[in-house]
């Protein structure tokens, strides 16, 4: 058997796997569809990452992603096509979505809802945990209880005691007690103003600041001089603001001290107390954190996310930023992964539905091979319909998928043909099993030859048409570069 007869076989077995290969990848996509594999794999592997792989938190997993997918970002990833016939096809598709999920005893990944979106951007993932975990809302609550405390028990409780001091020193028990009640009042103000969201944390610090400044002028003007009570107030008064900076600017010490940093809001959500804050306090900050424990897998991914940005700033506000940064890298990458996973499912799926195609019209391998290689009809009617579907276009491939489209469309084209025009070794007609029975009549193994013959085709029909077409067009162009077999211009009768 010469080079050209090698070349020719060759072709045909490429034509054959690639035309079923057309076919096999129609009926994955169809399958694919139908039973929102995509979109299911794709919540299994949100569960998944947020789980981190360990089984004891799978419940806890399941509600936080179901609390993501209920959000309104994610939800309206979830794009379902409008009219009626779009409708019909949509119900259709979930019924039997149903129907697999009964037979197959497997639970409905959307919970109460019928599907999901096949992609999450990283962004739009990271954006609504934050908001799941609700660290905003957290961070304002624990800025209020320590604004409060910081107001009561570290402003008026210690000008209290001077107060009380300085109007025994004088006999004098009403000393500034107007002040001090105008100054309560104010401080109180601020506080409902940051609660109402009025008024922003670096504006809280400088009105906290005017009011004490304020108090303090009263206090010089209305304090008798001789008893030496302005410099006993003002020294006080001096000291409390030194105690309020904490050895910063007055005011960016301030905004340190109420603002809670990222790792201090994690330790809130995975239950730990921080010993700064009283039970009441932490029973009022955590009616806004999540419902439900988080998985730990998580808690130690989140913490070691926070590490990381911590150690690149140590302001609260940009802390957030970058942990949103952090958060869509961590997610990409378990989505990569995902990916893989997925890749490979697919190739299991493709081959089963390879093998299954091949068994359907009886594809057996060793017989396509057996008949392209002793009948020469058969062989130059393949090559003929090979060179009618466009050698132009198969020596000089192009790069654009709607062209590659195109050009696996008149390839199929051209399958029908063949089918019409000349039987291809493929099939179930008494004449083709006989002749397959005389063939396996002498194969000494104890698996039947068109069984393996079967999986033969099924796996490389699995490796899918784009493979076999490209394989198609360099066996194209190496038959083109030199003599034209004889036999490629014998025309079926």
């Amino acid at each position: 058997m010469g080079l050209p007869v090698v070349l020719d076989v060759a072709l045909g077995l490429i034509f054959v796997y690639m035309a079923l290969g057309l076919i096999a990848s129609e009926v994955q996509e169809i399958i694919s569809t139908m039973l929102q594999w995509r979109a299911e794999h794709l919540k299994y592997s949100v569960e998944q990452l947020l789980a981190g792989g360990q089984s004891a938190d799978r419940v806890a997993a399941r509600r936080l992603a179901d609390q993501l997918y209920n959000s309104p970002m994610v939800r309206d990833l979830n794009y379902e096509a409008q009219g009626l016939i779009a409708r019909s096809a949509r119900q259709f598709i979930h019924i039997v979505g149903r129907i697999y999920r009964l037979v197959s005893r497997t639970r409905n990944v959307f919970g109460a809802q019928t599907s999901g979106p096949s992609y999450i951007p990283s962004e739009a993932f990271a954006t609504t945990l934050i908001e799941t975990l609700q660290l905003e809302g957290l961070q304002k609550s624990v800025v209020e209880v320590r604004l409060k405390r910081l107001l009561q028990e570290r402003i008026m409780l210690p000008l209290g005691d001077t107060l009380h001091a300085l109007r025994a020193a004088i006999g004098d028990g009403a000393l500034l007690d107007v002040e001090l009640r105008n100054l309560e009042a104010s401080l109180e103000k601020i506080f409902i103003d940051y609660r109402t969201g009025r008024t922003g944390l670096a504006q809280i610090a400088d009105r906290v600041l005017a009011e004490l400044d304020h108090f303090a002028d009263q206090g010089v003007q209305i304090l008798p001089e001789s008893y030496g009570a302005t410099q006993a107030f003002v020294r006080r008064l001096g000291y409390l603001r030194s105690q309020l900076a904490g050895g910063m600017d007055i005011t960016e010490g301030l905004v340190r001290q109420l603002q809670p940093t990222l790792k201090e809001l994690l330790s809130l959500l995975d239950g730990s107390s921080d010993p700064g804050e009283s039970r009441s306090e932490l029973a009022y900050i955590r009616q806004t954190t999540i419902e439900g424990r988080l998985p730990i897998r998580l808690q130690e991914s989140l913490s070691l996310l926070a590490d990381k940005v911590s150690r690149r700033t140590d302001t609260a506000e940009e802390q957030l930023k970058l942990f949103q940064g952090e958060l869509e890298n961590w997610y990409d990458r378990g989505m990569d992964r995902a990916g893989g996973v997925y890749r490979r499912n697919s190739k299991i799926v493709g081959i089963l539905i390879g093998v299954a195609i091949s068994a359907a019209v009886n594809a057996d391998t060793f017989y396509i091979a057996n008949r392209l290689t002793v009948d020469e009809a058969v062989r130059s009617s393949v090559i003929q319909t090979v060179n009618q579907a466009s050698l132009e276009t198969l020596v000089s491939p192009s790069n654009d998928s709607g062209a590659l489209s195109d050009d696996l469309q008149s390839l199929g084209n051209a399958v029908q043909t063949t089918l019409s025009d000349y039987a291809l070794p493929i099939g179930r007609s008494p004449k083709l099993l006989a002749t397959q029975a005389v063939l396996e009549a002498d194969w000494p193994f104890p698996i039947p030859r068109h069984w393996l013959g079967w999986i033969v085709t099924g796996l490389a029909v699995s490796m899918g048409s784009n493979f076999w077409f490209d394989a198609l067009r360099r066996v194209t162009s190496v038959r083109s570069s030199g003599a034209k077999p004889a036999s490629s211009t014998v025309t079926a009768e």
